[in-house]
């Protein structure tokens, strides 16, 4: 018998259980689900052994130690893996402490869930944590355990971000900038749109992609310093072992050989003493060169130190030690380095301050100058240098000498850095002192790196820590916290609608608008993809275009529910209202958990954002107990106490008030458009457009616009085409009239209804088809809103099925409309909808009006087009 994991999914961003980068997954326990822990104390005992750190856990009793006690009263062993996946994790070096394990109604099965930094982490400590479970529950002996551990910690470190990136984004939030991770690897995107900056652990995309190029070529990054003045070492490039050993006579032994291509001390052998060394050193540069070019160059007198400097300044400066190890008398050079390879500070993949320190032909040369070999036992005290060249890459360690710098070596170092072409540089140099220049004191350059590791001048072994992510960011962000305003628009219906129309305010601002709706995402005043985009993928698109200067993020249910959010925060956030739709998907039952699931953009609105908040939904009132930030509420009624209560407190309103919409706060009232001259309001018979008009008025309120130019930008939306393609769009027609609405709900229906009853129309016809994946209950609601604005029914089938059967829509939908009391004449099945469309507005009665529940617009407009032979552009009443 197994624990089998069925399913697994990564939430980048806040989600539905917590406002952090989450993994959850399906776990089938079997027969290992059916024991509590309390009846089986062996295994408590085992597992708090191995994993001491589980005492630390709260668990939902809210205390160290809470964890331990539900063990020992009895818990399951879902919940015992949710917390051993995170003890994993922590002791990789994550922080999250986050963790839920729930049963699965009707299915053998837990829903386990833990904050994790990664989705590769989430599952490597997901997979460990049940082979480990399960095999301790079976009484079978772990061998190996601490080697195992540390394996898995490895492989789980390995996907996290480097120190040198992580140095970066500390100090990014630490100024309120925001930051998401773009790759498995170390890129990452601070801030958003036109302010982003890219980064890659120290390389910037305002790093020269020229000055990257030069620094690889040693050869030529000494010519163009020399040229330019900067003390560098003799030397000359060479392709063959005979022209090595005529560059090292000519320079005069000793000498240094190393790649001229080449990066983090791979292949590097100073001090070569004679011919017999130097061919073992060419030897090994070549093995790590790739076009076989070899630097050969005089050894330089002094110390080895790595200078940091960002822009025009010097910002850290490190004396960097080659590896080393202290003898005892009793344990071998060899055995000396594996005991001080698992030093807890050392680890692979930079993702620790040191790096394990390596045995290469590197070592061996720096050993044969000391007479020693691996199998040597030095005397108790006797310090035994493992490498000649200092590089953390090969476990050196590094002391922070910042403040010895000179003001003249600081001037040497950024004018060294900007004839390179680096804003970002680290300057490996070699001088006998820090109080003079270079050519004062006789030191050199010896080379100098993009991408510079952060990790020596932020862990340093000895010394202060140096604030090197912040003087990156703020080299990169002087002036600006790298924010475009964003705001995100959620609810059941009507959120379409809001987004369009605050985007369309904010275009008349002159600034380009990223938008995401049911539409595609827009960029500026071009469809960049079309479809229904309004999860996290499509928010990030439009995040991450470096052309956007506000964004506007319809964020709907389905992409909340399965993948969270694809931002961190937000300026402002919109709920338009919540109601019966898309229940008994996703784990969302109830009107409570919908409500739940809505409210998590009011839970990442930042400090200083506002809410926007409808103020006539009870659902949507509670949410205001979720934030402490302003909110701006929304109602069609003008004489609610509670508008006037919530003014009081310092909160904003947008009423209306005399036929007018009015923004209400504590220093009074301002008008912002008549009600009946809101073209999207068609005269006022469109109330459900009223209240988007306020929503999109509060939040363009709320995000820092005037509203008498809301008003005025309302005044044109609806009246230029395709505003609001597919939202309550009339086409008029020489003998009837045709309107589409994505309405596909009973309150969105209902609210359709009594539009359609205003138009006052002799006969109304309605081509409808419903999404098959609501519940019976919803779908039988939506059909009876339907049947009481429709003379007569045209049937039809969505084209994606959504788990129903062929005809089983057409079939369920005309039974429903025959028990209201519909009778045949007044029903029509034609399934396809371009063919359902075509034949209801062909065979309507003159002066009907034809309304469309449509699936796909685009099709549906072409139909319509091409048998209505229209009269007049579309008009979009929305």
């Amino acid at each position: 018998m197994n624990i089998d994991i069925t399913s697994e999914r990564f939430y980048p961003g806040p989600n539905r259980h917590t406002l952090h980068s989450a993994y959850e997954a399906i776990v089938h326990l079997g027969s290992y689900g059916s024991t509590p822990t309390c009846e089986r104390q062996d295994f408590v005992s085992q597992i708090l052994t191995l994993l001491p750190g589980l005492h630390d856990h709260v668990c939902s009793l809210g205390v160290p130690g809470g964890f331990v006690t539900r063990l020992q009263q009895g818990t399951y062993l879902g919940h015992v893996m949710e917390h051993v996946a995170l003890e994993f994790l922590y002791l990789a070096g994550e922080e999250g402490h986050y963790g839920k394990t729930r049963e699965i109604p009707g299915q053998d099965g837990v829903r386990i869930v833990f904050e994790s930094e990664t989705e590769e982490g989430g599952r490597l400590a997901l997979q460990a944590a049940s082979q480990w479970v399960k095999a301790l529950w079976d009484q079978e002996r772990i061998l190996a355990w601490s080697h195992a551990l540390s394996t898995l910690l490895d492989q789980i470190r390995e996907y996290h971000l480097g120190p040198s990136t992580r140095a970066i984004i500390n100090a990014a939030k630490a100024r309120d900038i925001p930051v998401w991770r773009l790759t498995q690897e170390n890129m990452v995107r601070l801030g958003q749109g036109i302010y982003q900056k890219r980064i890659m652990a120290a390389l910037s995309d305002e790093t020269s992609a020229i000055a990257v190029d030069v620094c690889q070529d040693k050869e030529l990054t000494k010519q163009l310093l020399q040229r330019h003045g900067i003390m560098v070492p003799r030397g000359r490039s060479v392709k063959s072992h005979e022209d090595a050993i005529a560059a090292a006579q000519e320079l005069g032994y000793p000498v240094v050989v190393k790649p001229q291509r080449g990066h983090q001390g791979q292949g590097v052998s100073l001090n070569v003493q004679d011919a017999n060394e130097l061919s073992r050193a060419y030897a090994w540069a070549a093995e790590h060169s790739d076009d076989g070019a070899i630097m050969i160059e005089e050894q330089a007198p002094g110390k080895p130190y790595r200078i940091l400097v960002v822009g025009n300044k010097v910002v850290a400066a490190s004396l960097r030690w080659p590896p080393s190890v202290t003898g005892d008398g009793i344990h071998s050079i060899d055995q000396l380095i594996e005991q001080e390879n698992h030093n807890p500070l050392r680890g692979l993949h930079h993702t620790l301050p040191l790096s394990p320190i390596v045995r290469d032909q590197g070592t061996m040369m720096a050993l044969i100058h000391q007479h020693l070999t691996l199998h040597s036992i030095p005397n108790p005290g006797q310090k035994v240098w493992l490498r000649e060249s200092a590089n953390l890459s090969s476990g050196g360690e590094a002391v922070d000498v910042t403040d010895d710098i000179s003001g003249a070596l600081a001037w040497d170092m950024v004018r060294t850095a900007q004839i390179v072409g680096l804003d970002i540089a680290g300057i490996d140099i070699v001088t006998p002192n820090l109080s003079e220049d270079l050519r004062s004191s006789g030191g050199m350059v010896i080379e100098v790196n993009a991408v510079p590791g952060l990790r020596m001048h932020v862990y340093p072994s000895h010394g202060q820590s140096r604030p090197v992510g912040e003087a990156i960011i703020q080299h990169l962000f002087p002036h600006h916290n790298g924010r475009i305003p964003v705001c995100a628009i959620t609810g059941t219906n009507g959120k379409t609608t809001v987004t369009r129309m605050l985007a369309h305010i904010w275009r008349q601002t002159g600034r380009v608008v990223g938008m995401t709706s049911t539409g595609g995402i827009m960029i500026g005043n071009h469809l960049v993809q079309s479809g229904d985009l309004t999860g996290p993928w499509s928010a990030q698109v439009v995040l991450g275009d470096p052309t956007v200067e506000v964004a506007i993020l319809e964020t709907a249910r389905g992409g909340m529910a399965r993948y969270g959010l694809g931002f961190s925060d937000l300026d402002v956030a919109v709920v338009t209202n919540i109601g019966p739709d898309h229940l008994g998907q996703d784990g969302i039952d109830t009107l409570e958990d919908l409500t739940h699931l809505k409210a998590l953009l009011v839970d990442v609105v930042r400090p200083g954002g506002t809410v926007v908040l409808n103020a006539d939904d009870p659902y949507v009132v509670k949410m205001a107990q979720r934030t402490p930030n302003r909110i701006i509420w929304f109602s069609t009624n003008k004489d609610q106490t509670f508008i006037t209560e919530q003014v009081a407190e310092g909160r904003g309103a947008v009423v209306l008030s005399h036929g007018y919409l009015v923004y209400r706060d504590q220093d009074g009232m301002r008008r912002i458009i008549g009600n009946r001259v809101l073209p999207a309001s068609w005269h006022g018979r469109a109330e459900i457009n009223v209240k988007n008009a306020m929503a999109a008025a509060a939040a363009a309120i709320a995000m820092g616009l005037d509203p008498a130019f809301v008003g005025k930008s309302l005044s044109h939306f609806a009246v230029e085409q395709g505003a609001n393609p597919g939202r309550l769009e009339l086409i008029h027609g020489e003998a009837v009239d045709v309107l589409l609405d994505y309405a596909h709900n009973a309150p969105a229906l209902e609210a359709l209804g009594q539009i359609v009853k205003r138009l006052r129309y002799g006969h109304v016809r309605t081509v409808l088809g419903l999404p098959g994946d609501r519940r019976n209950q919803d779908l039988e609601q939506a059909i009876k809103a339907a049947a009481a604005f429709s003379g007569d029914i045209v049937v039809r089938e969505d084209a994606d099925l959504r788990g129903r059967k062929p005809g089983e829509m057409t079939e369920f939908m005309t039974r429903t409309l025959q028990q209201v009391g519909f009778k045949p004449g007044q029903l029509m099945t034609v399934p396809q909808e371009r063919e359902a469309v075509i034949h209801a507005v062909k065979t309507a009665p003159p002066h009907s009006l034809v309304v469309v529940l449509l699936e796909n617009y685009q099709t549906v407009k072409d139909a319509v087009c091409r048998v209505l032979q229209p009269v007049k552009d579309t008009e979009d009443v929305s």
